[in-house]
Parts: C-alpha cells; structure tokens; sequence
C-alpha cells in the first residue's frame, strides 16, 4: 500500500515537520484531557480501565502512524486489484486468532466474539461497507483520523453516532426476520481441531493475498507488516486484559443513548436498550463502557501523534459534497454496524478471530456494500 494513489487517499501524513504553536496548544490540550479522563476512569474501572484507556491510545497512534486503513485497503483492492491490504489485514486477524482462540477454549478469563447468522447481518454489513467509502473511514478509520484532525471525520463521527442509535432502534424487530444461532467454525469441542481449521482458512486467504501480490510485481511493505504485528499485540492485550475482543462501535451507541436521554426521549424504553449489556451501558458512567473509554484513548493518542509529529489538521478543508457524503457514510455505518453486530474491528477483526462464521459473513456483504460504495464515491466529488 505504500504507494503515492493509497497515501493520497489516506486520512493524514505522519511526516516529521515544525511543530507550530497550534501544535503545542494541541498536545497541551490533549495531554490534559487525556489525564482527566484517565483519572475519570479510575474512578468507575480501576486499574483495568486506565491500562485499557492507555491501549486505545497507543492503537490510536499505531493505526494513525502506520496509516492502517480498511477502507482505503479495500478500496485499492476493489479499483486496483491491490490485494496487499486485505492480505494484511487477514495476517492481522490470524495473529489474534492464536490468542484468542486458546484463550477462550481454555477459559481463561477471555471469550470470542460469536454471533448469529441473520438477515440483519447481511443487510447491516452491505450498508456498513457503503458507508465507509463515502466517509473515507471505517469505524476506526473515523477514530483516529478524528483524532488526527480530520476535517471530513468531524462530520462523519456525529453522523456516526446518530446512526449507530438508529440502528439500535432497528435492530430487534430486524432480528425477528430470521436468524441462526452462532456457528463456530471447526466446531467447539476441540481446541486444536478449531485452530487448525480456523488458521488454515485466515493464513490461506493471507497467503492467496500475498501471493497474487507479488504475481502482479507489488512488494510488501516492511512498516506495514510492523505495523500489523504491532497492533495484533495490542489486541491481544485488549483480549486478555478487558476479557474479550476489541470493539468501536459499541461505544457510539452509548454516547449516542446518553445523549438521546439528555435530549429528553425515551431511549431507555426500547426494546435493545432494554437488554442487560446496553441498559447497564446507559445506566453506567461512559468511563465505566470499555468500548467508550478506548475510543476516548484512540482519539487522544492519534491527536497526540499528530501534533507531535507536526501533522495535525495538515489537509485542506474537503469540499461540501465531500462532506455531505461523510454524513452519509457515518449514518450509514452507525446503521449498519448495529444490524451486523460491529465494523471491521467488532465483526469482522473479532468475529474471524474468534473462530465465528459471522465474520467470514460480514466481510463478504461489506466488501460488496464498498464496491458499491465506492461507484456512487464520483457522485460527491471523490
């Protein structure tokens, strides 16, 4: 990916330039943002919450530093028939497969991510892949370019937020159109027959990736494969320490519920917001949701990265087409990510690493949804 078209594409240059005094200001700002949140999530998590914060942080400058996008990754592989990006980011998912996999057999304090085969899967993952080529981002793709200074994310991560507690509306009565239990691949019985299975199906895609890479004359990148092993470490840890896979979009929701509480309506009173894990979510203080409190760390640690590397806010103001598309995307991914159960980190990262076929699912509709997305990107000036 480490070629002039991808970079261009991407949300932010990490090139050491001079720091300005808007840089100072920023990681002034920042610096003391980030210890009163951390001191806010001792408060509600402890120890576990502030270790988790300071993970979301270093994912956030990990993501932002090596650029490790989805969305531009797929879109190369969709428009240029570039299947590095894909190729590493299956290495990455095979990576935490080896930790959580063991992890959750062995009940270890951890378990996978496991969902259902739905309707609303299928639906939410298409819409999802739409939306993340009209915001330019996935769901964390929007964190960390937020974080970074991104003009367009300003616009995409509310959209993102409005969209995820829409999609939390929808998603109960979606369910109810058909659905099936979660299915394992491998079965659940043995640890190894599980992770053979599984390892052979990611490492098989990955090498596929790799090798029709370099049929077509396209070297790996050595700071992406880096980049990719940095971060799979940090999800692990995410794993082990939190007791289950990293997750974004969750958090959009409950910032999106709280708000719709403040606002007056009754969010509490639906039928999702009724189940245990989001009403103990709204109930609770944001610092008390691990899924919150990470992305707090993710925007704080990509902001702080940027301004110290002299790159914050460095691209110029997009054009409003380009803007009302990442509105259009942000709502589109917040739908979606709550139909299919997460983005490319809660469903398809997480679910493919726990061993569930909801994952294979999700990446299958969402790489269809950005195909389309991608056809109707002209139309707002991509």
């Amino acid at each position: 990916m480490a070629n002039s078209a991808s970079k261009a594409e991407m949300s932010q240059s990490t090139q050491i330039g001079q720091n300005t005094k808007t840089d100072y200001l920023v990681i002034l700002i920042l610096t003391i943002a980030g210890l009163i949140v951390a001191g806010l999530v001792s408060l509600d998590t402890g120890g576990k919450g502030v270790i988790l914060f300071i993970l979301g942080a270093l994912l956030g400058a990990s993501f932002l530093f090596f650029q490790y996008g989805f969305a531009s990754g797929w879109r190369l592989l969709i428009t240029q028939g570039d299947t590095r990006p894909m190729g590493y980011h299956f290495l990455l998912v095979g990576l935490c497969s080896l930790v959580s996999l063991p992890v959750s057999f062995l009940d270890l304090g951890a378990s996978g991510s496991l969902a259902p085969i739905s309707i609303s899967l299928i639906m939410g993952s298409f819409i999802f892949g739409i939306g993340m080529q009209l915001a330019n981002g996935c769901g964390s793709g929007v964190l960390f370019t937020y974080g970074g200074g991104s003009a367009r994310m300003l616009f995409a991560l509310p959209g993102f937020v409005i969209g995820s507690v829409l999609g939390s509306l929808a998603l109960p009565p979606v369910l109810e159109w058909g659905a099936l239990n979660p299915i394992a691949i491998g079965g659940s019985d043995s640890l190894l027959v599980s992770l053979l299975t599984n390892a052979s199906l990611i490492f098989g895609v990955m090498a596929v990736c790799f090798y029709l890479a370099h049929k077509t004359g396209r070297a790996l990148s050595k700071k992406w494969l880096l980049g990719t092993g940095l971060i799979a470490v940090l999800c692990a840890l995410v794993f082990v320490i939190s007791g289950h896979p990293w997750g974004v979009t969750f958090g959009f929701t409950v910032w999106g519920g709280k708000l719709a509480l403040l606002a007056g309506l009754p969010i509490d009173k639906a039928v999702f917001w009724q189940w245990p894990g989001p009403a103990l979510a709204l109930k609770q203080s944001v610092f008390a949701d691990i899924s919150s409190l990470m992305n707090f760390g993710m925007i704080i640690g990509a902001g702080l990265l940027a301004a110290i590397t002299a790159s914050f806010a460095q691209q110029p103001w997009p054009p409003s087409r380009q803007l009302i598309a990442a509105i259009i995307g942000g709502l589109l991914m917040g739908v979606g990510a709550r139909l299919a159960f997460g983005c490319n980190i809660g469903a398809f990262l997480a679910g493919i690493s726990s061993g569930s076929l909801h994952g294979w699912l999700w990446a299958i509709c969402a790489l269809a949804g950005s195909w389309i997305g991608i056809k109707i990107r002209p139309y707002f000036g991509f």
